[in-house]
C-alpha cells in the first residue's frame, strides 16, 4: 500500500512540476495542442506517467488480494502527503480549514481500518 501511495505521489508531483514548467494545460483551449506538445517534451511528465503506471500495477495486486473496503480508503492517507508536497515543494497555500478536513479524513480511515 505504501509503495502505491509513494509511486502515486511521486508521479503526481512530477506531472504537476512539468505542468508548471509549460504554463499549465487547459482542455478545449485554443492553446491546448501547443501546451500538450510542450508537456510531452518534458522528462518530468514521462517520469511521472511511469510512476503513475507503476501505481496501477501495484494497485491491481492490492485490489486482487485485499478487501476493497480497506484498500481504497487507505489511499486517502495520501491527502496528507499531497498537502505537504504542495506546500513545501510547489509553493501552494494550504489553509487551516483544509488541514482540518484532511485530519478528519485520516481519523475516518483509522476508524475504518480498525473495524
Amino acid at each position: 500500500m505504501l509503495l502505491a501511495i509513494g509511486f502515486g505521489l511521486g508521479g503526481t508531483y512530477l506531472i504537476r512540476a512539468a505542468l508548471v514548467d509549460v504554463g499549465g494545460f487547459t482542455v478545449g483551449s485554443r492553446t491546448a495542442a501547443r501546451q500538450l506538445r510542450r508537456l510531452t517534451s518534458k522528462r518530468r511528465f514521462w517520469a511521472g506517467g511511469g510512476l503513475i503506471g507503476a501505481t496501477l500495477v501495484v494497485s491491481l495486486d492490492l485490489y486482487g488480494n485485499q478487501d476493497l473496503s480497506k484498500v481504497v480508503p487507505l489511499y486517502s492517507l495520501s491527502y496528507v502527503l499531497v498537502a505537504l508536497i504542495g506546500r513545501l515543494f510547489l509553493g501552494e497555500r494550504v489553509t487551516l480549514r483544509r488541514w482540518i478536513a484532511i485530519l478528519v479524513i485520516v481519523a475516518g480511515v483509522v476508524v475504518l481500518v480498525q473495524s
